[in-house]
């Protein structure tokens, strides 16, 4: 059952918002949600901190999550989320309480899972013509998939959502446009997981006005907080995924939390 902590101010109420624990603190706190009542996000997540010495670890006196952690305003990054009410406020550990909370994915891990997903297309009937890769981390899983499906036409998009670290632009940009016709044909778009879904929304209202026959998408890894769940996927996890192309930037960021 969540924890439900109101105020009543005469008459009027101010809206609830949940917040969603994962990882250790769902443990330490004794609850998979905590019901707050706030004008916005970010009040709410002041609101938390104060009211549980383990969530003050984990977000900052002005609301932003602490290094180490994550927030997803209703399944979008808070960098990019605006503020306002949400319903769902979900904080995840990405470094602290242990490992247990992080995963680190092998090549073998890669290679399987895309096996998992090219089988699951080849089941479906989908006849691919042509892949398309997200930047950076789909063009690998799109490499391997086509090798297996036996298509040779791939190409490559680029969305970018900030221009420099924590400093977002007020919409994506596109770094690098279609690098292959699709007119007519159908095509898949790889990446490496469903976050926010954001990005993966962003590459099909792109593609859908190079007039291809059919969409389809596909990631390997998804968050269970994704807007957008994609037509193939091989697993749904809330583990933070440390992908073999991103290991060193897992280790720089390690660096910068001690």
């Amino acid at each position: 059952m969540p924890i439900v902590y109101s105020t009543l101010l005469g008459v009027n109420y101010m809206p609830i918002i949940k917040i969603k624990l994962l990882g250790y603190l769902r443990e330490a706190i004794g609850s998979d949600y905590i019901d707050i009542e706030a004008n916005d996000w970010v009040e709410a997540l002041i609101k938390a901190r104060e009211m549980h010495s383990r969530i003050s670890d984990a977000i900052k006196p002005t609301g932003e999550p602490s290094p180490g952690y994550m927030v997803f305003v209703d399944g979008v990054d808070y960098r990019i989320a605006s503020r306002g009410y949400a319903r769902e406020v979900a904080i995840l550990p990405i470094v602290h309480g242990g490992q247990d909370n992080v995963r680190f994915l092998t090549w073998n891990d890669i290679t399987s899972t895309c096996n998992i997903v090219a089988e699951r297309i080849i089941n479906s009937g989908f006849k691919v013509d042509v892949i398309v890769g997200i930047l950076r981390g789909g063009i690998i899983p799109a490499t391997i998939i086509a090798d297996i499906l036996g298509i040779e036409d791939i190409g490559v998009l680029d969305i970018k959502f900030y221009q420099a670290p924590n400093i977002r632009r007020e919409k994506p940009i596109l770094k690098q446009p279609l690098t292959l016709p699709i007119y007519n044909k159908n095509t898949l778009i790889v990446d490496d997981v469903s976050d926010t879904g954001r990005t993966l929304q962003l590459a099909l209202d792109y593609i859908r006005h190079y007039s291809p026959k059919e969409i389809k998408t596909v990631t390997l890894y998804v968050k269970p907080w994704t807007n957008l769940i994609p037509d193939y996927y091989a697993e749904i996890t809330d583990k933070w995924l440390v992908f073999p192309w991103g290991a060193w930037e897992y280790k720089r960021q390690i660096t910068q939390t001690k």
